[in-house]
């Protein structure tokens, strides 16, 4: 069996397994992201516009990664801040201590990068019912 995520994983990649859904979280340029591959004939990927856009998935700043039938998002939107490890968050010269709106920005652990991917998946399997 071959990994569905092999186009897209790197050296970072977490695998693991939730409700029957594969699972994935790695380490992007900026932040960690998590993705999961939707079953075969799944309903989300019926849908008639795109997937990004479907109205049922609530995941932490939407769908922003879909290849056949591998979803995913990424922790690098407004209040986020890039994670230490990533190879390009010190490209702009350091760590960032505020966002551009005066707040302290929320630096995505592991632990809760997989928490998010988990309750995608459970969105995912609650579809098939």
């Amino acid at each position: 069996m071959t990994n569905p995520f092999d186009c897209i994983a790197n050296g970072t990649a977490r695998y693991f397994t939730h409700e029957g859904i594969n699972c994935m979280t790695q380490l992007g340029p900026f932040t960690i992201n998590g993705y999961i591959e939707l079953p075969e004939n799944h309903p989300w990927l019926d849908f008639p516009d795109m997937i990004e856009v479907h109205p049922d998935i609530e995941v932490h700043g939407g769908i922003t990664y879909h290849e056949g039938r591998v979803i995913g998002f990424d922790t690098n939107h407004l209040g986020d801040g890039h994670h230490p490890s990533a190879e390009l968050a010190y490209q702009t010269g350091g760590i960032a201590e505020l966002s551009m709106f005066g707040e302290i920005p929320h630096i995505w652990t592991w632990e809760e990068v997989e928490v998010e991917t988990r309750r995608l998946a459970d969105q995912a399997k609650d579809a098939t019912k």
